[in-house]
């Protein structure tokens, strides 16, 4: 049976929207933090400097202040990785999204990709959520299901498909590999390449349970599905 289709509010609290390109600055921040609170999204992302301007702009509110971590490679070294989850802790962040090593799991070095996830996870400890970025536009289908056994082997309990920077669309058969190997108590984020609600549902009938799409899509997604 497919999951009922959430209309409205209850569309726009399974939404993260973003402001996490390279040449997103205050404004555009400032931007965000406006619709996330006009439409009450559940989360707020931006990189990781802007979190000090984010989360006061977000205080009081039901949308969480994010940011990402080794964004938007995965290539940062572990250690570098660790640090920049605990600065986000002190910067007030409420919820991280880890980019996997890509190049370690395309190589085959799925033990060092554990490591590498396990320690941003041991490192943030539990005090906000994190889900772990696969990218699935560099994956092919073997690849896509190490990378879901890496995260969940890390310990994660939410798995994102994508940055949205490979500009290659998340796709209902990725989100059902994902969830194959994710069984059916993590989250999946869908991310990447989200226009429409035939595209939305579609992933929500594959299994994803949250989305991060475009701001002025997601605003008008949401005007879409509200009866």
């Amino acid at each position: 049976m497919s999951p009922v289709e959430p209309t409205g509010h209850a569309l726009a609290r399974m939404i993260d929207i973003s402001a996490v390109q390279a040449q997103h600055g205050r404004a555009d921040v400032e931007a965000l933090a406006r619709h996330a609170l006009a439409g009450d999204f559940v989360a707020a992302h931006v990189l990781p400097s802007w979190v000090p301007v984010l989360r006061p702009l977000l205080d009081g509110s039901h949308t969480n202040a994010g940011s990402p971590v080794g964004f938007p490679s995965g290539g940062s070294a572990t250690p570098v990785k660790v640090t920049e989850a605990r600065w986000l802790l002190d910067a007030g962040v409420q919820e991280m999204d880890v980019v996997m090593n890509v190049g370690l799991v395309r190589s085959g070095e799925l033990a060092a990709a554990t490591r590498d996830v396990a320690a941003v996870l041991a490192a943030v400890d539990g005090r906000v959520p994190v889900k772990v970025i696969l990218e699935v536009g560099l994956l092919d289908e073997a690849q896509l299901r190490d990378a879901a056994r890496v995260a969940v082997d890390a310990g994660a309990a939410s798995l994102k498909t994508g940055t949205g920077w490979q500009g290659v669309p998340t796709t209902p058969a990725h989100v059902r590999v994902i969830r194959e190997i994710a069984g059916g108590d993590r989250e999946i984020k869908a991310s990447g390449g989200i226009r429409s609600l035939a595209q939305l549902h579609a992933l929500l009938d594959a299994g994803a349970t949250r989305f991060g799409i475009n701001t002025a899509y997601a605003v008008q997604l949401v005007a879409e599905a509200t009866p």
